[in-house]
């Protein structure tokens, strides 16, 4: 009937060993040696040598080691090391082990270990868990510029039903059309479950290419209900063309055959959806810029000459304002030069400010003290 209807599929979830992997060493100091800030030595189990300032970061050591170890390059261990803290920790409400994780895997291009978290994100949390970030937000408002878009809510409303009605309508003259789910939660009434399957059916059905806006994290939702058992046919049939318009083959599987266990029926089969349109991504902004400085991928011993014009480029200016956005990773061994052109900048007067940066990136900054000398914007994740 299937090709995929067995029994014998895992988890793809990561085994996380329940001791950890010894790291390899880790430097003991930065090029310019320890740096020394207020006499507070940084925990972990690696030994770096560090001393850091003194904050009110109310920080675990293994939250401490794994932001050490990332920044050190060892990013399996830091990766394993947040596992095993999510893991043997269940009662622990604090989501920044969970931030750092999800950067992690984003930064590495590991969706599916990202995806399995945030199914787990939701069920721990009870809220909507943080999507995967490449940057499509800007194409996201491009596209409902130009296709006809709906945004779901979470419920129906009379004036939601006329906008509908409208979109449909619309939507029959269009190629590609363009569905927001950020604000949908898991339907509790039957009916809007339904409007949900028969919207989204209609237009698969007609040949349109869907741009799903949230959908990914609404698929999580919905999954999450079903893990739980609140899930209702209607839904699971919702959750399964989700997938299929996101081109998850595996994903399809696996709830397809519980779905036919569930309802002891043959589950649809997967069709592989209709692509929508790619426009070339944009250009990489250029270098520094008005009050901006931007630092991008991993910042490392080769790449120290960055804070020498860091340091030229905002001293004849009041402040400077030094773009995280596309940084990866600060490297442990130029932490000290970054701190030294921090202080050298806020001595001479100079505001400064990072912003954009991922959780690993801006939590190192604040555990080595930047923070007590400027700013810190991370990213806000949605």
């Amino acid at each position: 009937m299937f090709d995929f209807f067995r029994k014998d599929k895992g988890s793809h979830k990561p085994v996380v060993p329940d001791t950890p992997a010894a790291p390899s060493p880790i430097p003991a100091a930065t090029p310019h040696g320890p740096t020394t800030l207020s006499g507070a030595t940084l925990s972990g189990p690696t030994g770096t040598g560090m001393l850091v300032e003194e904050s009110d970061l109310a920080l675990t050591p293994e939250v401490e080691e794994a932001v050490v170890l990332y920044a050190s390059g060892h990013t399996g261990e830091a990766t394993a090391a947040l596992n095993r803290f999510i893991l043997n920790n269940s009662d622990n409400q604090d989501p920044l082990p969970w931030r750092l994780l999800f950067d992690i895997y984003e930064v590495t291009g590991q969706r599916r270990p990202f995806e399995d978290l945030a199914m787990d994100y939701a069920v721990r949390f009870e809220q909507s868990p943080p999507t995967w970030r490449t940057g499509e937000a800007a194409a996201d408002a491009k596209a409902k510029d130009d296709h006809p878009s709906f945004a779901f809510a979470a419920t129906l409303s009379p004036q939601d039903k006329a906008a509908l009605d409208h979109f449909m309508r619309e939507s029959a003259t269009a190629d590609t059309v363009v569905l927001d789910f950020n604000k949908t939660s898991v339907p509790d009434q039957e009916a809007y479950a339904r409007t949900l399957l028969d919207c989204l059916s209609s237009l698969a059905s007609a040949g349109k290419a869907i741009q799903l806006v949230g959908g990914e994290a609404f698929a999580v939702r919905l999954n999450a209900s079903r893990t739980s058992g609140q899930l209702s046919e209607p839904l699971w049939l919702l959750l399964l063309l989700l997938l299929q318009l996101q081109g998850k083959v595996d994903e399809f599987e696996n709830v397809a055959v519980d779905y036919a266990v569930q309802f002891e029926i043959s589950p649809p089969s997967y069709t592989a959806p209709k692509r929508v349109a790619t426009e070339p991504a944009p250009a990489a902004p250029g270098g520094p810029h008005g009050l901006v400085f931007p630092l991008r991928g991993s910042i490392g011993p080769s790449e120290s000459a960055l804070f020498t014009e860091l340091r030229n480029f905002a001293m004849p200016l009041p402040g400077v304002e030094v773009d995280l956005a596309r940084t990866d990773r600060i490297d442990f061994m130029v932490v000290g030069l970054l701190m030294d052109t921090v202080m050298a900048l806020v001595q001479a007067g100079r505001h400064v400010v990072f912003k954009d940066g991922n959780e690993m990136v801006c939590l190192l900054l604040r555990m080595v003290g930047v923070g007590q000398l400027a700013t810190i914007l991370p990213k806000t994740r949605k």
